[in-house]
């Protein structure tokens, strides 16, 4: 019987196995490929090249290989589709699993009873051998061996007289003897017409007795014979093959898991797809699938396994001798046929591997209990003296020591922050942590909680960060000093700021002033910087300066380089609010960044960095606030706090700024982190920008992804919760659901987050409104008076924020005049009286300073309704200059919905629609709008020929990105292709 990893492959081919032709001699309609190929770029191209197609002159073989479950079958349902459209002939017979029943030339009946009746009375009577097995007596008894082999070479050449043959035989591992001889002579023939042959096998189950290895070994030494091996695909096209095959969104975590389990195997990752726990156990019917192969070993080669299965990685030859109690010889023996069977493989460092690590959890999993603690204990007191402390701690978790877990834990964690290892220094803390009634006598407790908080925090897990510190306080302080106390408070109270709390700053900061005293002690100078935040986020300006003072004074009397560096950054920042020194706002924290560089605070470092670019972005300067944002995000990088406070802002306000200043393609560029493995809500916030780009160009299918962010993350970031729902007013389908995101949106804020009156309120009522008023011709009167109320309650609650928020920058002025336009705007489409003159000067305001602001997008919005204005109030030629202006923005941008409003507002057409070019607009002359230094790099690499996959890995970016800057190079070329775009470069030396 066929097993499950195959018909997973083989089921693509069509539920009745037969290769045969139909009557125009292509290949049957249940081949014809349903779903798109992922990755396997270079491999198809290979396959292609190597079976002939696109080449009448070519002749030969392939000899496709590969595990179970890895996508041959794919491979070759894509090379059949191309090679039909190509004027092929594509046969195709199976090899089936049927052990001592195995039929004689299975593959080859199949193929000749699939013919049409026509055809195969022809065949027979011209090659009488071949009846018996064209008419159903498959053994071909009584029929000469060597007549029957020459008889099917003399088929082929028939077939083939009229058009291309491809011959295709799947599953050469179960091919009967009298097949494998008959594959070896049809491969060894030298045909006169254009016979291509393809055999696929697995790989994996070559051992080094299976029948077919000699054979393969002897078939590509045949001239013209290739062999063609495929290996797994990549991470990026694991998450892209999740992504196609979904049919509900999956989180980050859970396509992590799927691209970690699967390691490359197609198969596997559809079969992970039907699992609810990405991280829990496997369907039955894939462990069992998986652990079929140790049934092929004997019992020390299973024991070994097993042992290794335990190891959580590699093992090496000493190590698994002193885990598994046998003889030398026999692990020796044990280990050569577990890499016989290919169940294990040899690292580059002379170790032992599962060659899928799929297979080892499987493994690890089927052992008994007491199985399991056993040989844990054995690889602890083989690594109790000189082995890793994360593998110490790991095996003494399972085997149930917890003093030596303990020790072994914080060792590992104290190990991987030295090298910048947070998360993993989070997780050695955490499991530490979890068992501190098992720490050594004299272990300080309250020291360990703060590490831990800490290390969550560079590793960007916030929340958790004060999940510990909170927890612990509620368990533990009863029993604690005042000092501990007060060290946990200020700890408590720097995660809370972290992960964005409300009032628990404050609160943390009182209580630790009741209990630590007024003296110069290093807890004393912690509480004062602690205290200096927090008056600063709360607008006290005053006792910030003096908190900061203090604070400063007192840490450099103790030689506290950090608190200083801190506090002098808090200083710097309320310093820049408060406005009274603009010239040298930019100077204090390049002083401040500088003197945290020197002293290796690079927390400190950060956080001025970070406030420095916000000083450039609240004055308006973008693009250098962006240039910093950027700057901050890759110092954070090469200090492994990427995802740390300020480290992920860094990123994530690049890309905000990048979105206002029109760089799209840089949103979905810094967007796209999922082969990084951020923490699930830093992933979230940056998909949260990326629907502001989705709701910009009209794609309406991601307001799925506003949903899958509403219900599950708007309560743990409100700028998520803000972006994505601002771009789900705009995504709605009708004002109706735009209404249902934006009082969504309000009680998140007021519930969650205690702000009712966010400063976003101007900038939701605008979007919100701006739906009525597009709406309000086509509207009833009772609707167009419910709109126009709702719209005087919007404006009334931007009034409010306006006095408690406010007083707001440019970015705040530009969204309260965008809604006053937008109001007006809804009375006129309603059939109110408003004067033409009051909305043109509205909307000439409102578009200047978005303008003013370097908001690209919303400039060219507004510019929209000024030229509709402008256009009815009679000036034509103004309305056409605005709107053919703001046409140029809305196609740069390929925000298609707006471009076709202004190509209509402009009263001719701009440039062609950008839905039916290249996707970015772009002159087509080379040179009028110059190739970025990476789009050029990406170019040289296009013109060498080379596809996506092999850029991206040359370049170390991910294939999702090089498409973009792909689609910007041939758009900027002019280009429909990427041959057209590699001619012209080469032509005009771009």
């Amino acid at each position: 019987m066929t097993k499950p990893a195959e018909q997973a492959d083989t089921a693509a081919m069509g539920s009745n196995p037969v290769g045969g032709v139909r009557d125009d001699g292509l290949m049957p309609s249940d081949w014809t490929t349903t779903e798109p190929l992922v990755g396997r770029e270079v491999e198809l191209q290979r396959l292609l090249q190597a079976a002939g197609v696109g080449d009448r002159e070519a002749r030969g073989g392939v000899l496709l290989s590969g595990d179970a479950g890895i996508g041959k079958t794919r491979l070759l349902r894509e090379l059949a589709a191309r090679a039909a459209d190509d004027g092929h002939q594509v046969l195709a017979g199976h090899c089936l699993d049927l052990g001592d029943s195995a039929i004689p030339f299975q593959p080859f009946a199949e193929v000749l009873v699939g013919l049409d009746v026509a055809t195969r009375e022809a065949i027979s009577e011209a090659m009488p051998p071949l009846g018996p097995l064209m008419w159903g007596a498959v053994d071909g008894a009584g029929v000469d061996r060597g007549e029957l082999f020459s008889s099917v070479v003399a088929a082929l050449e028939l077939l083939a007289a009229s058009r291309p043959l491809l011959l295709v035989v799947e599953d050469a591992h179960w091919a009967d003897a009298s097949t494998r001889h008959l594959i070896r002579y049809v491969l060894a023939q030298r045909y006169e017409g254009p016979v291509r042959f393809v055999v696929s096998y697995r790989s994996d189950d070559l051992h080094r007795r299976h029948p077919l290895r000699p054979d393969v070994a002897e078939w590509s030494r045949l001239p013209g014979v290739q062999r063609l091996e495929l290996g797994p695909l990549g991470d990026d096209e694991v998450r892209e093959l999740v992504r196609s095959r979904a049919t509900a969104g999956l989180g980050a975590p859970d396509v992590t898991a799927i691209v970690r389990r699967a390691a490359g195997n197609a198969f596997i990752v559809e079969e992970l797809l039907d699992v609810d726990d990405q991280e829990g156990p496997l369907p039955s019917t894939l462990a069992d699938l998986m652990l079929v192969r140790l049934d092929r070993l004997d019992e020390s080669g299973r024991q070994v396994v097993r042992a290794i299965a335990c190891a959580g990685g590699q093992v090496t030859d000493e190590l698994l001798g002193a885990v598994v109690d046998l003889p030398a010889a026999t692990i020796e023996e044990a280990l050569r046929s577990a890499l016989d069977h290919r169940i294990l493989t040899r690292t580059r460092s002379d170790g032992y591997a599962f060659r899928h690590a799929l297979l080892a959890e499987v493994v690890r999993d089927d052992l008994l209990p007491a199985e399991r603690r056993r040989i844990h204990t054995a690889y602890v007191r083989a690594l109790l003296d000189d082995g890793e402390s994360a593998d110490v701690a790991r095996h003494a978790f399972e085997a149930q020591m917890p003093d030596v877990a303990f020790t072994a834990s914080v060792h590992a964690a104290e190990q991987a922050t030295r090298v910048t290892g947070h998360e993993e220094a989070a997780q050695h803390y955490e499991r530490a942590l979890s068992i501190a009634e098992s720490a050594p006598d004299g272990t300080d407790v309250v020291d360990l909680v703060i590490a831990t908080s800490e290390a969550l925090t560079a590793s960007g897990y916030v929340r958790r960060a004060f999940g510990v510190v909170d927890d612990f306080l509620d368990r533990e302080s009863a029993g604690l000093s005042d000092h501990d106390r007060g060290r946990l408070l200020v700890a408590y109270g720097a995660a809370a700021l972290m992960a964005d709390r409300q009032v628990e700053p404050a609160q943390a900061v009182e209580r630790a002033f009741a209990i630590v005293p007024e003296q110069p002690t290093p807890l004393r100078a912690s509480l004062e910087a602690l205290a200096a935040i927090v008056a600063a986020n709360e607008r006290r300006h005053e006792d910030a300066i003096r908190w900061a003072t203090q604070a400063v004074t007192l840490g450099q009397r103790l030689g506290l380089t950090r608190v200083v560096a801190d506090a002098a950054a808090t200083k710097a920042r309320v310093r820049a609010r408060i406005g009274d020194d603009p010239a040298g706002d930019e100077r204090r924290f390049l002083e401040v960044a500088e003197a945290a560089r020197e002293s290796g605070n690079i927390v400190a470092e950060l956080r001025a960095r970070h406030h420095l670019a916000f000083h450039y972005h609240d004055r308006g300067d973008l693009d250098i606030a962006e240039r910093e944002f950027l700057s901050t995000m890759d110092a954070a990088a090469k200090a492994g706090r990427q995802w740390a406070p300020y480290g992920f802002d860094g990123r994530f306000f690049a890309s905000v700024t990048a979105y206002l200043r029109g760089r799209w393609d840089l949103v979905v560029e810094l967007g796209d982190v999922s082969a990084l493995r951020p923490p699930t809500v830093h992933a979230a916030c940056l998909e949260a920008v990326g629907l502001l780009v989705s709701a910009g160009r009209g794609e309406t299918d991601a307001l799925s992804t506003a949903e899958r962010l509403r219900d599950g993350f708007w309560k743990k970031d409100i700028a998520l919760a803000i972006h994505s729902g601002t771009a789900a007013i705009d995504l709605a389908p009708d004002v109706v659901s735009a209404e249902r995101w934006h009082d969504d949106l309000v009680k998140t804020l007021a519930s969650d987050w205690a702000g009712e009156l966010a400063p976003a309120r101007l900038r939701m009522a605008g979007l919100l409104v701006s739906r009525y008023a597009d709406a309000a011709p086509h509207a009833s009167s009772v609707e167009r008076s419910g709109w126009i109320e709702n719209a005087a309650r919007l404006r009334a609650v931007g009034d409010r924020t306006i006095v408690e928020r406010g007083p707001f920058g440019l970015e705040g002025r530009a969204w309260s005049m965008r809604l006053d336009a937008e109001i007006l705007r809804l009375r006129w489409g309603a059939g109110e009286e408003v004067p033409l003159e009051t909305m043109l000067s509205a909307w000439r305001e409102t578009t200047a300073t978005f303008a003013e602001l370097g908001h690209v997008y919303e400039e060219a919005r507004s510019a929209s309704r000024l030229a509709a204005v402008l256009h009815a109030a009679g000036d034509v030629a103004g309305a056409k200059q605005v709107a053919s202006a703001a046409f140029e923005k809305a196609a740069d941008l390929r925000a298609d919905p707006l471009a076709r409003q202004l190509e209509q507002l402009a009263g001719t057409t701009t440039r062609s629609s950008s839905s039916d070019r290249a996707p970015a607009s772009t002159p087509a002359v080379a040179g009028e709008k110059p190739l970025t230094a990476r789009e050029r790099e990406v170019l040289d690499h296009l013109v060498e020929g080379r596809t996506n996959g092999e850029i991206a890995s040359m370049l170390f970016i991910s294939t999702k990105t090089v498409s973009v800057h792909v689609s910007n190079i041939l758009a900027k070329l002019g280009a429909s292709t990427r041959t057209e775009a590699a001619a012209i470069a080469r032509r005009q030396q771009v």
